[in-house]
């Protein structure tokens, strides 16, 4: 006959040895459960070091690394004119662990692509926009072009002869001055470089006669006195002298560019949720804004919602030009 005394023996063991199990299930627990994010984040962005995407994300990358309490680590895919960042962000697993830059060129490589190796709308999910920034035309400063209406008139005159580089064949200042040649007629030479530093490489060093860039690829060229800027999109902080585009009836070509950052299609909802969150944070920053706007970019924050909106919108914008224009045909 069982006594209380020995009852209560076999509650404890029992006890104990649910105890002994709950520890052990815990440590088998898979990584995957532990809140995210449990380890480095990759950002994959779409340029070589010292290209504009590389810049641009590199002045918040601290402070992201800093609010997700992991690593953060800037992975470069220059070429291709920024496809080779997308195939390999759409092929990365949907964890949340490979986030990578979104940016104008991409849409317009997608767009003026017959046969575009990613889907912008179904492969991606945003994550929120930056803000944006200009293209500029610019010259050595040995040129003889000092006005944009110089060097328009003697594209004119002499078709073909003159040369000018840019950072890739979808990259938007290409785009941009592809609308312009269309648009002021001007029988000027395309010469797209792999990246923006060599494109600006081969304009200090004469092999092209203008190249048109983003601001962040020149500026130290041009405080040195190597380069000057005949044209740019929209309005400079730094240079009110420069006419932008829409002051010679090229509003259309006027295009400013953007930058925002995306995940794979898939990711779950919570870790979209944490990444947007943690992007918001360092988008407003003062300290990031700061920096972003010494060279010359504008912050403009956007959710994910009005950034998807806005990816949207300047799709259907830029088939629409690059049809007029008859670029990508």
């Amino acid at each position: 006959m069982n006594t209380p005394h020995k009852g209560w023996k076999r509650w404890g063991c029992l006890v104990c040895c649910l105890a002994v199990l709950g520890i052990f299930t815990l440590a088998d627990r898979p990584a995957s459960a532990k809140e995210f994010p449990a380890r480095a984040i990759k950002v994959i962005v779409n340029t070589t070091p010292g290209g504009n995407s590389d810049l641009w994300a590199r002045t918040w990358a601290d402070d992201f690394s800093k609010l997700l309490k992991v690593p953060v680590v800037i992975s470069n895919q220059g070429g291709a004119s920024g496809m080779s960042a997308l195939i390999e962000a759409a092929e990365a697993p949907a964890d949340g662990y490979t986030i990578n830059t979104m940016t104008h060129s991409m849409v317009v490589g997608v767009s003026v692509n017959p046969n575009p190796p990613v889907d912008l709308f179904k492969d991606f999910t945003p994550i929120g926009g930056f803000g944006y920034f200009p293209s500029l035309i610019a010259v050595e400063q040995s040129s003889p072009f000092h006005t944009y209406e110089e060097l328009a008139n003697y594209a004119r005159q002499n078709p073909g002869k003159l040369k000018c580089g840019s950072a890739g064949a979808t990259m938007i200042s290409h785009f941009t001055f592809e609308v312009l040649k269309q648009q002021a007629k001007l029988g000027i030479v395309m010469v797209p470089f792999k990246a923006a530093p060599e494109a600006v490489t081969a304009l200090v060093g004469k092999h092209v006669d203008l190249a048109s860039l983003p601001p962040q690829s020149l500026l130290g060229f041009a405080k040195s006195g190597r380069v000057r800027f005949l044209l740019s999109t929209q309005k400079l902080k730094d240079y009110p002298q420069v006419p932008i585009f829409a002051d010679k009836g090229l509003k259309e070509a006027g295009i400013n560019a953007w930058l925002g950052l995306a995940v794979r299609s898939g990711v779950p909802k919570a870790a979209q949720k944490k990444l947007a969150d943690a992007f918001a944070v360092v988008a407003k920053n003062q300290k990031i804004v700061s920096k972003i706007e010494a060279m010359n970019f504008t912050p403009d924050y956007l959710s994910a919602a009005d950034f998807l909106a806005l990816l949207k919108r300047d799709h259907v914008n830029i088939l629409k030009v690059a049809k007029q224009s008859k670029i990508g045909d």
